[in-house]
This record gives C-alpha cells, sequence and structure tokens, in this order.
C-alpha cells in the first residue's frame, strides 16, 4: 500500500483569554462521518504559503478575520489517516492568532459548530488528545 502526504495549515486563534475552535461535520481520520472539535484548519492550496492558508482556513471556517502574530508556527500536529484505503501522512502546522473583526462572516458548510471558550471547556470539548496537547502548550498548563 503506497503512502501518501498531506499538508495543512490552521490557526490558534485566542481572544480575551478564549480559544477558538469547531466542530466539524465529519471525521476524514476515521472514515465514519462523525463530528468532531478540533481548531480550523485546512489544506495548503497550489503555492499557498502556510501562514496564508492558515489565515484563510480560519476564515472561511468560522467567519472570522484575523491575521498571524508571526510567521513562524506556534505548533505543529503530525498524524495518519485512511484516505480511500491510502495510509496518508499528515502534518499541520498551526499558527498563534489575533482576532481582526469577529463575526465577519458565517462559517462554512463544512462546520457545525464555532465555540470561543476558556481552557477547561476547550479541553473537555476537543477530540483528538493532540489537539488537547496543544491547548496546554498555548496556555502554559
Amino acid at each position: 500500500m503506497n503512502s501518501g502526504v498531506d499538508f495543512a495549515a490552521g490557526g490558534i486563534v485566542l481572544l480575551e483569554q478564549k480559544i477558538l475552535i469547531v466542530k466539524n461535520k465529519r471525521d476524514d481520520s476515521l472514515g465514519d462521518g462523525v463530528s468532531w472539535w478540533g481548531y480550523p484548519k485546512g489544506h495548503l492550496e497550489e503555492g499557498e504559503k502556510p501562514v496564508d492558508a492558515a489565515i484563510r482556513e480560519v476564515f472561511e471556517e468560522t467567519g472570522f478575520e484575523v491575521k498571524a502574530k508571526n510567521n513562524k508556527p506556534i505548533a505543529e500536529s503530525r498524524y495518519e489517516i485512511d484516505r480511500n484505503g491510502e495510509k496518508v501522512q499528515k502534518t499541520v502546522w498551526f499558527y498563534e492568532m489575533e482576532v481582526v473583526e469577529p463575526f465577519k462572516s458565517e462559517p462554512d458548510d463544512e462546520i457545525d459548530e464555532i465555540a470561543l471558550v476558556e481552557f477547561d471547556s476547550a479541553l473537555d470539548l476537543l477530540t483528538h488528545e493532540e489537539d488537547k496537547k496543544i491547548l496546554k502548550y498555548v496556555f502554559n498548563k
């Protein structure tokens, strides 16, 4: 079985000691169609820089206009998913972001819900352990 690679970028968006998370409509990693909570993120488009992809994806998935605090990622997540019977090595770079304008547009149709929550609520809601580790790192806990 061949292995593919996939690169994505997303945002760690903080606003007044709360973090922005999203409930996705489907779970690509399990292929079971179950919703899951995580950070707004998505695939890089052809020729797109990861930081630009992260800003675009946060806006598309949440409707929040954001800007990156730095051009270097604050965290990186690596995991394997099964896509149509193919093992795919996925790498996601997360950038720390600040809000320029909240609720500027409607979230896209890939998202069931968005939430701006405090640390403890985010820790309870986030589905994947890797995302919880990133949360603890960001909040120094």
